[in-house]
Order: C-alpha cells, then sequence, then structure tokens
C-alpha cells in the first residue's frame, strides 16, 4: 500500500451524480495525496466542475461518498477553501476588493465579531502575493474578469487552508496571469498545503501539476503526471477528438513524457 492510500487527502467511492436522470459523474473511485498540485482535465461535459461541487457537498450525490482527510466533510470544513467559477458569482453585489479578501478571514472569526488588524495585515499580504494590492480600494465589479479571479485566490489564500478546490479559476486570464498564479500555487504546496484544481489547458497542465486526475464522466486515469499525461489516456478521455491534442506531441517532448502508456 503507498503512502497516499494510508492517508489520502481526499477519498472518493463509488461517486455517482446525475442532472435529470443522466449521469454527470459515474461510479468514480480514487484516492488523492497531500501535499500536491493536482488537475482535474477533461473535455467539456466531462463532469469536472460537479466532482469540485461534489467534494464539497454542492450537489446531491446518487451513490457514493468522499471522504477528506479521513473525515466527513462537516468535521474539516474549516480546514478547505473553495474557490467557484467566476461566472458563478454576482460582480454587482456592493463590495470592495478588500472587503472580498476579507470575507475569507469570516471562518477564523466569531460570527459577527468585525475583522480586526491581523485580519487586514493578512487580506493585504494575499493581494500582494496575486499583484491586485494596488486595487485594494475598488469595486469588485469595476475590475476585468481576470482581475476579479485574482481577488477570489486572494480571498482563498486569505482562509489559510489546508486543501484549496478551484473550479476554473484561469478562465479569463492571460498566459503570464496564469503563471504567475501557477507558480504561487506551486509556492503554497511546498508549504505543505494540498490545491486541486479543474483545468482545461494540456499545455500549462503538464508544466505545472504534480498530479493528473483524467475525466470524461467516469474516471480514466489518476496517478503522477509522468504516468498519466500519455497518448493514449489522452484520447481515451477526449474521446480521439485529436483537434484537442493537436499540440500532443509537442507538449511530451517539451516535458520529456511518454508517447505511450507504459504497460
Amino acid at each position: 500500500m503507498n503512502i497516499q492510500d494510508k492517508d489520502p487527502i481526499i477519498e472518493a467511492h463509488d461517486l455517482t451524480v446525475t442532472y435529470n436522470r443522466k449521469p454527470a459523474l459515474w461510479s468514480v473511485d480514487f484516492l488523492l495525496p497531500k501535499h500536491k498540485l493536482i488537475g482535474i482535465i477533461g473535455p467539456n461535459g466531462a463532469g469536472k466542475s460537479t466532482l469540485i461541487k461534489s467534494i464539497m457537498g454542492l450537489v446531491p450525490l446518487a451513490s457514493g461518498y468522499v471522504k477528506i482527510f479521513n473525515q466527513d466533510l462537516d468535521d474539516v470544513r474549516s480546514k478547505i477553501s473553495y474557490v467557484p467559477q467566476r461566472g458563478s458569482v454576482d460582480w454587482d453585489f456592493p463590495a470592495s476588493v478588500l472587503d472580498v479578501v476579507l470575507m475569507g478571514r469570516y471562518g477564523k472569526n466569531k460570527l459577527f465579531k468585525r475583522s480586526n488588524k491581523k485580519d487586514r495585515e493578512i487580506a493585504m499580504q494575499c493581494l500582494e502575493k496575486v499583484q491586485m494590492l494596488p486595487f485594494v480600494n475598488r469595486q469588485i465589479a469595476q475590475l476585468s474578469g481576470g482581475q476579479q479571479q485574482r481577488v477570489f485566490i486572494a480571498r482563498a489564500l486569505a482562509q489559510n487552508a489546508d486543501l484549496y478546490l478551484l473550479d476554473e479559476p484561469f478562465a479569463g486570464i492571460d498566459a503570464a496571469s496564469e503563471d504567475a498564479i501557477f507558480r504561487l500555487l506551486q509556492d503554497i504546496r511546498s508549504e505543505g498545503k494540498s490545491i486541486m484544481v479543474v483545468h482545461h489547458d494540456l499545455q500549462s497542465a503538464a508544466r505545472f501539476f504534480d498530479w493528473i486526475l483524467l475525466l470524461n464522466t467516469r474516471l480514466v486515469a489518476v496517478g503522477p503526471k509522468e504516468k498519466v499525461f500519455s497518448e493514449n489516456l489522452l484520447n481515451e478521455t477526449y474521446g480521439g477528438k485529436l483537434t484537442v491534442l493537436s499540440d500532443l506531441g509537442d507538449i511530451m517532448k517539451e516535458q520529456d513524457m511518454p508517447a505511450r502508456e507504459n504497460k
């Protein structure tokens, strides 16, 4: 038994979610190790966001269960930070950038207790990490999509969680910003945190993730990037849609990965 099998950060067993009787996830099983930057990869409609939501208890399960830190979600919720898709947020809500990041500190305070000096210092540090400090007093609705996403990542960082779940955090963000945020996530990982990210770009996935979970309603494969990021498994995941994988050979060569799955 591997170390991650003995003490996984997330365990899913027979995870099935249906929408209008149509499966969005079907009998998904996996164990994920701690202290990794993990990418959830698959085509549109593969159930990637549903997987994140099922881990967070935001969608009902048709069957199966999820354990986090070997416990039920309600017992460890304070250790988890969740960043939803940007499109699911009401950006017209009247709040400043600092207000939004301070929301990440609410779980550290008693209910209705005002944020204190330490909370504000932590919020400012998190904004600096995502390069949004100059916008601290700006209304959140006045920011670009990429800037809004950076603020939500800062809010997640302010929670000082042990596990971060990010649903398409790079949507609407330019390549330079994506690289900067990925490197920030790597720094968080090096501090002993665990990060799980719904992502769609194969090239940056090959560069930055430690582990890959390939999903297309069913689990195709999960494991270290070097083993899972293979031509065979990616073709299986994307249903042979080679237009999506047109640059796969170059990615494999650049990352020195096997072109075919090892038997």
